[in-house]
């Protein structure tokens, strides 16, 4: 772990009540890479970034989460209305339950703008929706979303996250809601467009092989503990963990 990274865990646990839902967690990660926490349903993974995103306002929270040297125990309110969508984003797993079908996908956009004071640009939307291989921006920007496909629609919440150019991007289970055929072109997507920004990125999957297309390092969450991390050459190809061998023969096991 290297405290001058962009994104730090140092020691961190969650509790809700007696129950430790993350224990004693760190790593890091520089800036520009991906990484990618890997684990069950129950890990602690995704309670990792919520933590990082300001969403356990209910949780115990111990040890520093730091965002580009900033201490997230130490923001407002306030402050985090500014940061999130400017500088730290988030790509959730299921973008039907949070995009509007009342609202066109313009209005979407619009409304994003508006909310960081910014002047909306559709030059600009239509280049980032190029940018996720949107390419009839005009005709998409007039639809409502429940008139794009599953995968359109993560493609849209993926230029909505990064349309104002955050450099922390999160993403938890990203693909866990689209067809099988979908998820790899989304996966290569997400990581063509944040190199493109720059942006460093936490991306939460139970999927190993899916972490491997597209992290540059991997951790291993087992029952809220990191039991591994490293490279993902390294953990993919010499796993120390029996639970990390353990998830790695199962996704050798589907055809």
């Amino acid at each position: 772990m290297n405290k001058s990274d962009c994104i730090v865990f140092d020691k961190v646990t969650i509790s809700y009540g007696a129950e430790e839902a993350v224990r004693n967690v760190s790593f890091s990660v520089p800036n520009g890479e991906v990484f990618a926490i890997v684990g069950e349903s129950g890990s602690g993974k995704s309670t990792l970034v919520c933590a990082a995103f300001g969403m356990l306002k209910q949780a115990n929270i111990s040890g520093q989460i730091l965002l580009n040297g900033t201490d997230v125990s130490t923001l407002s309110d306030g402050d985090w209305r500014q940061l999130r969508g400017t500088k730290i984003s988030m790509i959730f797993q299921n973008p039907s339950a949070y995009l509007n079908p009342n609202r066109t996908v313009e209005n979407h956009f619009k409304d994003l703008f508006r909310a960081h004071d910014e002047s909306y640009d559709v030059s600009r939307v239509i280049d980032m929706l190029n940018l996720v291989h949107l390419t009839d921006g005009e005709r998409i920007l007039q639809s409502y979303p429940f008139q794009l496909s599953g995968g359109m629609q993560q493609r849209l919440a993926i230029a909505l996250s990064l349309i104002l150019k955050p450099s922390i991007v999160f993403a938890d289970e990203p693909t866990s809601a689209l067809d099988i055929l979908v998820q790899a072109s989304v996966l290569d997507l997400m990581k063509e467009v944040t190199q493109a920004l720059g942006a460093t990125v936490i991306i939460v999957t139970h999927n190993i092989k899916a972490a491997a297309r597209i992290a540059n390092s991997i951790g291993v969450m087992n029952k809220g503990q990191l039991v591994e991390v490293g490279a993902t050459e390294d953990i993919m190809n010499h796993p120390k963990d029996e639970y990390t061998r353990v998830l790695l023969d199962s996704v050798m096991k589907v055809v």
